[in-house]
């Protein structure tokens, strides 16, 4: 079951709504907080509609229920009566889940409520009737200090007390058809990896495919349970990521070094959506508009293969063997990290979306480069939405080191992109849309890299 329908058909808690049943509009946001090395994390919000019951073994799970009482309702509940947040009220519990997501993250950090805060916050709400500027105005009013945190209102170590209590084990549930593992060891689940078996991760695009009856999963393998693959470790020369890292996490753990990944990631999709989906699951999605893989290609990624045979690293650009989602992984083989070295590189990446925030991809585009005495040291490219993978053109990498840089280089290098790439046409864009933006988006590379080596030439050049 999805964890909407358990807490509305078992629990009768039906403040949870199913609306889209696709993670878009947010009606069935939750809280949830993970129990890891004997501590529960920070509370945040996810779409209940698509997330699989059994991936939250060991989380305490918090609905629209639990925020307040009848008589006694929670400051974020308070404030929406108070601005007249809500008409139907069919989306209200979902924002609400939200904004006590965000009272949480401003309380821990010491920082109180701004109109972008709550915006970033609310991006994965929709509202169909009430309209959000009541709504912002809610989240802009919120009272920090008579909020109680979250984890005030359940105590911590009843929770975990009950925890331990259990004894958590490794999990297999069988059913007629189906059979789900939940593994405490990564040996456990190399030993359970075979041809037949799906790996899922935060569910955002297999819970999506399985709501609509597109797939079935028979026999599943979940790394939830595995507690050192949520970890992101940060050497001299690598930052090592974790099978379960989620973006939101990868996104503040990776800002310093990698500002402009970070940047990309901030409107990769909502809150909600975010705080489930994992780096390693975009990456083996193995989508050719996967918005993360054009930076792990140009930034010289690894993947971290193990089976029972052991253990091996694949570059990136090897991982992707040519054909539509067609993977260097082996039946028994687990992606159990990504490495990302840490270089003196720089990057610019783009991103072409029918809207800017939380939507799919048309094409993307990432540059990684050093450059030197007006000319490109080293450069390397890739472009999604134009093949059946993401493309890495070697020719135009190639014919624009020793050159100086100028515009006539990347209007060269946007002449001769087209024949780098393959796209085709679907429902988000012909196929010569998809040659124009790829030229575009050489050409805007380009402005900005020369508006930086001399700004004042630039725009007397415009």
């Amino acid at each position: 079951m999805t964890m909407a329908e358990y807490l509305r058909y078992i629990r009768g808690l039906t403040g949870t709504k199913i609306v889209c049943a696709e993670g878009d509009c947010g009606a069935c946001s939750v809280l949830v907080s993970r129990i890891h090395n004997d501590q529960l994390s920070p509370y945040q919000s996810i779409n209940a509609c698509i997330a699989k019951m059994y991936l939250y073994e060991g989380c305490h799970i918090l609905t629209v229920e639990g925020l307040g009482k009848a008589m006694d309702l929670h400051p974020v509940q308070e404030v929406f009566v108070d601005e007249q947040g809500a008409q139907c009220g069919y989306c209200t519990p979902g924002f609400i889940c939200a904004m006590a997501g965000l009272a949480e993250d401003l309380k821990i950090k010491n920082q109180k409520p701004c109109a972008q805060k709550v915006k970033n916050y609310l991006t994965g709400n929709l509202c169909r009737c009430t309209g959000y500027e009541p709504i912002i105005q809610a989240g802009l009013k919120l009272d920090l200090e008579n909020t109680p945190s979250l984890k005030d209102l359940y105590r911590d170590e009843d929770i975990l007390a009950d925890y331990k209590k259990e004894k958590p084990i490794s999990i297999k549930i069988t059913g007629p058809d189906q059979e789900i593992f939940l593994p405490k060891t990564i040996d456990e689940a190399l030993a359970y990896k075979t041809h037949e078996v799906k790996m899922i991760s935060g569910a955002t695009d297999l819970g999506v495919v399985t709501n609509k009856g597109k797939l079935k999963l028979n026999k599943t393998l979940s790394l939830n349970n595995i507690e050192n693959l949520y970890q992101v470790e940060k050497s001299d020369h690598f930052y090592t990521i974790g099978a379960k890292v989620n973006l939101t996490e990868l996104e503040k753990k990776l800002s310093s070094d990698f500002p402009e990944f970070a940047r990309l990631l901030h409107i990769f999709a909502s809150p909600q959506i975010k705080n489930a989906a994992t780096l390693v699951g975009n990456l083996v999605n193995a989508s050719p508009i996967a918005d993360t893989i054009p930076f792990l290609m140009v930034s010289g990624a690894k993947v971290r293969l193990q089976s029972q045979k052991g253990l091996r690293e694949v570059e990136i650009k090897s991982f992707f063997k040519g054909g539509y989602k067609e993977l260097d992984l082996r039946d028994d083989e687990i992606v159990t990290a990504v490495i990302i070295p840490r270089t003196q590189d720089e990057y610019k990446l783009y991103k072409v979306s029918v809207r800017k925030d939380l939507d799919i991809s048309v094409v993307t585009f990432a540059a990684g480069y050093k450059l030197q005495n007006n000319q490109f040291e080293s450069l390397r490219l890739a472009l999604g939405g134009v093949g059946p993978i993401v493309i890495t053109p070697k020719k135009l990498e190639q014919n624009a080191l020793g050159k100086n840089l100028g515009p006539k280089l990347f209007q060269y290098l946007a002449q001769e992109v087209e024949h780098e790439i393959t796209p085709m046409t679907d429902h988000r864009g012909s196929d010569q849309f998809r040659y124009q933006l790829a030229r575009n988006l050489m050409i805007k590379f380009g402005d900005e890299i020369l508006k930086e080596l001399n700004p004042s030439q630039f725009e007397a050049s415009i």
